[in-house]
């Protein structure tokens, strides 16, 4: 089987695809072969089985050339293979109803656990949904319902999350990071030793955008967090405010015992990995309403708090109080995140989950509406 992977050549594009590079010993030795198409003129002159599209590409695939829903509609009416959409959304909707209707599957790095849920209209997403019941904004009534119909569910499922992007185009130093895209290295960040955490000398970080105004939900939701963590008070010298580069903020969470990561956009960011990836240990908010893949949001790798921030006070103190009864957790989330960039140790559960994935895409690509001939009146 011939899989075709259309992205663009920058660290989004890249990103997007990267699994593929990863784990590809994994994925060739089970007869699958991969074709790269960097351009809209190769993909044409290509031959392949099974198309994967990075939606993060399109607009530089495209220019001004088509919209998207305008060239995912010439491929769905060619009917010639199945076409698998690699959304970029950061959060667990919207779903873009428009592109959905024209591939055959709809990926997201992730959704809502209960899909039934989109049944229902949201107002952009769930977790802005659930906010909204909580507080009062201002702007609460500027967004449009958005909800699916029942046959669209089997069209959405899940790709990967952030956990296995290409972590060394994470650099600040850009030569750096094309060179990787360039060379297509496939060969993933290698593990650190770190100090444990009675060892560390700042208590709590948060670097992240508090946001505008008008970003009323993820606004409020990380000043909720920002705030309850601004009243502990602990006897650490205070830690500079100042823009660092991604090398010095990971230096930075080395010496961190909790990384607090609220929400933002979505409910998956960088942040959650690096804490895993420094043996700092991850804060979340409440994760169990979303499917993901690779989840490492489990009990046993970091601490979760409510979307309210009600408890997170009283667990912050637990961890200040006694920093090595949390090692265990720091720890597992750790070796969670460097055991999905090992191919050896996950290349054959990503390879299952790949196959899913196509199994589905062929099966509704089967289902497709016949098109009607025009040839009756002959």
């Amino acid at each position: 089987m011939k899989i075709a992977l259309l992205y663009f050549p920058h660290r989004e594009g890249h990103n997007s695809i990267f699994p593929f590079f990863l784990y590809k010993s994994q994925i060739e030795s089970s007869g699958i072969k991969l074709q790269l198409f960097t351009s809209l003129k190769k993909l044409k002159e290509g031959s392949f089985d099974i198309l994967f599209i990075s939606g993060l590409s399109l607009p530089k695939l495209l220019g001004k050339q088509n919209t998207k829903e305008e060239f995912l509609k010439i491929l769905y009416d060619q009917k010639e293979y199945p076409v698998i959409f690699l959304s970029g959304n950061d959060s667990t909707g919207p779903i873009q109803k428009e592109i959905l209707n024209l591939v055959d599957l709809y990926l997201s790095k992730q959704i809502l656990k209960d899909k039934n849920l989109y049944l229902i209209p949201h107002k952009r997403h769930y977790f802005r949904e659930k906010m909204m019941d909580l507080f009062r904004f201002k702007n609460e009534n500027k967004f449009v319902p958005v909800s699916l119909e029942e046959k669209d569910l089997s069209k959405l499922g899940v790709s990967w999350n952030l956990a296995l992007i290409d972590w060394k185009t994470q650099t600040s130093t850009k030569w750096k990071r094309y060179l990787t895209i360039f060379l297509k290295n496939k060969k993933p960040i290698s593990p650190e030793r770190v100090k444990p955490l009675i060892e560390r000398r700042i208590p709590i970080m948060f670097k992240g955008n508090l946001f505008p105004k008008e970003h009323d939900v993820s606004r409020l939701h990380r000043l909720l967090t920002f705030r309850v963590a601004s009243k502990i008070k602990t006897n650490a010298p205070p830690v500079s405010n100042s823009p660092l580069s991604h090398k010095e903020y990971l230096e930075q969470m080395k010496e961190t015992v909790i990384s607090l990561s609220p929400f933002g956009w979505g409910e998956i960011c960088y942040r959650d990995f690096e804490a895993f990836r420094t043996g700092s240990l991850l804060f979340k908010p409440e994760m169990d309403h979303i499917e993901t893949f690779p989840d490492l949001y489990t009990s046993e790798n970091h601490i979760s708090y409510r979307w309210d921030s009600s408890d997170l006070e009283e667990k912050i103190k637990d961890v200040l109080d006694d920093p090595s009864s949390f090692q265990k957790l720091a720890l597992q989330g750790k070796i969670d995140f460097e055991n999905v960039l090992n191919p050896e140790i996950f290349g054959k559960k990503f390879l299952q989950h790949l196959n899913g994935i196509i199994f589905k895409a062929r099966e509704n690509f089967e289902k497709r509406p016949k098109i009607q001939s025009n040839e009756s009146g002959r």
